[in-house]
């Protein structure tokens, strides 16, 4: 992993299967987790864990919402940095709730998921994959 800086922030170089392999893990799992805060019997449960950490009722829709789209984004290429932007904000809230509720075992999942949506936001194809990527010119 190659790391170069710009003048905004230090971009990582990643081969195109690590930053496919990112894409598709964040993707499977803030789907998952944005539907079963939606529907099904695991949205009443989440309506309890809102509730109880103060916030209110519309706030598991909206949460549930943008990790779905956020998942759905960071398979795009074209939408992937905002995507994984967005998720990194939704981690960091998680991440922010968890402390303040004390819920200390809880703050590991949006850890790992925030570091890899802030991966895959830094991320840049490396050299070699781009090259591999474009067409051959004749």
């Amino acid at each position: 992993m190659n790391g170069t800086s710009t003048g905004e922030h230090t971009v990582i170089r990643l081969p195109r299967a690590a930053v496919w392999a990112c894409a598709i893990f964040l993707a499977t799992a803030f789907v998952l987790v944005g539907i079963s805060k939606l529907l099904g019997p695991s949205a009443m449960r989440w309506a309890e864990r809102f509730a109880h950490w103060g916030y209110p009722p519309y706030a598991r829709h909206v949460i549930g919402v943008f990790e779905i789209l956020g998942g759905l984004g960071v398979l795009i290429p074209r939408w992937r940095r905002a995507a994984a932007a967005i998720l990194v904000a939704i981690m960091i809230g998680a991440l922010c709730t968890h402390a303040v509720q004390s819920e200390f075992r809880r703050l590991i999942p949006p850890l790992v998921l925030g570091g890899l949506a802030l991966l895959l936001f830094s991320s840049r194809l490396s050299a070699r994959s781009r090259r591999d990527a474009l067409p051959e010119r004749s």
